[in-house]
C-alpha cells in the first residue's frame, strides 16, 4: 500500500516534526504527545469503541489510529463509526492518518483505511465486501484499502482450500484488488477477482508439487496469478536437505527435478497465461528458471549449470 491520507499530511506533520528538532525537542514532542493523548481520550468516549490507541507522527512515520470496536455489525453501523472517528480527528486538527479497525472478540480480522475513507465513493462497496469476506473465510483477514489499491490477505492455514473457494464464490475484485492466501510456507496470490479457474489451478498446484511420491517435492511454494501471467516459485526439498549449489547439477539431480516439473508445469498452465517458473535450492540458490514465452537468458546462472536449457527441453515434451 502507498502513503495514507493527504488532507493535513503536509502542513501539520511537518509542523509536528519541526517541533521535535533539537532546539525545541521537549516542548515540541510534548505538544505532539498531548495532541495524540487528547484524540485517544475522545475516541474512547465513542459508543462501540472498546479500545483506542493513537500513534504520534514523527519525521519517518505518519500518524496512525487503532480502534477496537464492538456493536458495529453492518455496513451502515461501521460507516457511522468511521465517520465519528474522522470527526474527532478533524476537530482536533490531527494530521492525516492510517486507521486500523479491529473487531472485538479476538478473530484476528483487521480493516485498514485512511482518513479519506469516510467520504470515499468506494466506502459502501469496501465495507460490504469486508463483512462478506470475514463472514465466509476461516482465516483471519487483513483488509487494506486506499484510493487506487486494496489488498485482502488471509492467513488460512489448513483451511486455505476452503478460503480460496469461498473467495471465488464471493465474486469480488477489481484490477486494483490483490488477494493473498497463506498456509504456512505456501502462498497463493490473485490479482483482481478470484475465478473458478484460479481455484482449479491452486488446487492442482497444491495437490501435485508437494506430493510425497515425488523424489524432490516443493514443500514451500508461491503461486501468483496476475492479469498477464502466472508465477510459480518452488522451494525444492531434496532428500538429504539443502544441496551445495556447486553440486546441484543436471547430471546428479535431473531425474528428481524432472518428476517435479511433470507435476508443476501442467498445473501452472491451467489459467492459459504465460508462465514464469523458478526452482530454488533454499535458502537462496535459484538454480532453474523458465519463462514460457521467452528464451532462456544467458548469464543468469553464474555457476553455468545448464538448468534453464534443460528445463526448456523437459517442458517441450509436456506441451
Amino acid at each position: 500500500m502507498g502513503t495514507f491520507g493527504g488532507r493535513r499530511a503536509l502542513t501539520l506533520v511537518c509542523a509536528l516534526a519541526a517541533l521535535c528538532l533539537p532546539a525545541g525537542t521537549l516542548a515540541g514532542c510534548s505538544a505532539a504527545l498531548d495532541l495524540a493523548h487528547s484524540v485517544q481520550t475522545k475516541l474512547g468516549r465513542i459508543d462501540g469503541v472498546v479500545g483506542a490507541s493513537v500513534a504520534t507522527p514523527t519525521r519517518t512515520t505518519g500518524a496512525a489510529i487503532a480502534v477496537t470496536f464492538a456493536d458495529a455489525d453492518s455496513e451502515r453501523e461501521l460507516a457511522a463509526l468511521v465517520k465519528e472517528i474522522d470527526e474527532v480527528a478533524d476537530d482536533a486538527e490531527y494530521p492525516s492518518y492510517r486507521l486500523d479497525l479491529t473487531p472485538a472478540g479476538g478473530s484476528g480480522d483487521r480493516l485498514t483505511v485512511d482518513d479519506t475513507f469516510s467520504a470515499s465513493p468506494d466506502r459502501d462497496t469496501v465495507l460490504g465486501n469486508w463483512f462478506s469476506v470475514t463472514a465466509a473465510l476461516l482465516g483471519p483477514v487483513q483488509y487494506s484499502f486506499e484510493p487506487g489499491a486494496e489488498s485482502i490477505s488471509v492467513d488460512s492455514g489448513a483451511g486455505v482450500g476452503h478460503d480460496v473457494g469461498e473467495a471465488s464464490r464471493i465474486r469480488y475484485g477489481f484490477s486494483n484488488t490483490t488477494w493473498t492466501f497463506t498456509n504456512g510456507d505456501t502462498t497463493f496470490v490473485v490479482s483482481g477477482r478470484v475465478s473458478p479457474t484460479d481455484v482449479t489451478m491452486f488446487e492442482s498446484v497444491q495437490r501435485s508439487v508437494s506430493s510425497d511420491v515425488l523424489p524432490a517435492p516443493a514443500r514451500s511454494w508461491r503461486l501468483e496469478r496476475h492479469e498477464g501471467h502466472v508465477l510459480l516459485d518452488l522451494d525444492v526439498t531434496f532428500a538429504e536437505g539443502p544441496v551445495d549449489p556447486a553440486r546441484l547439477t543436471v547430471e546428479e539431480y535431473g531425474d528428481d527435478i524432472d518428476r517435479l516439473l511433470i507435476a508443476a508445469v501442467p498445473a501452472s498452465r491451467i489459467a492459459g497465461l504465460p508462465v514464469r517458473l523458478g526452482l530454488r535450492n533454499p535458502p537462496a540458490d535459484v538454480f532453474g528458471y523458465w519463462i514460457s514465452d521467452e528464451r532462456p537468458q544467458r548469464g543468469r546462472d553464474p555457476l553455468v549449470r545448464g538448468w534453464d536449457l534443460w528445463i526448456l527441453t523437459v517442458v517441450k515434451n509436456l506441451i
